[in-house]
């Protein structure tokens, strides 16, 4: 039995394919492994900048094929405006804890200390103060990850 395909239909489904491939790819700003968690990768996905405040958003993906258990405290998270050789650290709310999460537990300020089963995800947001001298680029740096470099913030508004 042959199947009528309307003219023209292969052409417009392969269109949608790629664009909606485009799509998922414009998603993820920078991608880096993890130093010693074997597939474990993290997705920068976001750098928004509203209120001077700067949010920065990533995806934690465990691509290997057994359970992997990450941990690190906020306090060890930072960014650096290396043009004008300045480090900034996130933000702390009044009861002293990092504004960031998920938060496991609140040791020194909270922590990330999360499983991540094999083929998981776990999302995590970090916030930090604008870098002063509005710098083109600036680096992330997360414990046990490879810096993500040359990042631009995108502001909000």
């Amino acid at each position: 039995m042959k199947k009528n395909i309307p003219k023209g239909f292969m052409p417009f489904l392969g269109a949608v394919l790629f664009l909606a491939a485009l799509a998922v790819g414009q998603g993820v700003l920078q991608t880096q492994s993890h130093d010693t968690l074997d597939g474990v990768v993290i997705d920068l996905l976001k750098t928004d900048v509203d209120n001077n405040i700067a949010t920065l958003r990533f995806k934690v993906r465990n691509t290997g094929p057994s359970n992997q258990s990450w941990q690190f405290n906020y306090e060890n998270c930072y960014i650096i405006d290396e043009a004008n050789q300045k480090k900034y650290y996130p933000l702390k709310d009044a009861d002293g804890l990092y504004i960031a999460g998920p938060v496991y537990d609140k040791n020194n300020g909270g922590r990330f200390w999360f499983d991540l089963p094999a083929g998981g995800t776990k999302g995590i947001w970090i916030k930090f103060p604008q870098p002063s001298d509005n710098p083109e680029t600036i680096s992330i740096f997360l414990p046990g990850v490879s810096p993500f470099e040359e990042v631009k913030l995108r502001s909000s508004s």
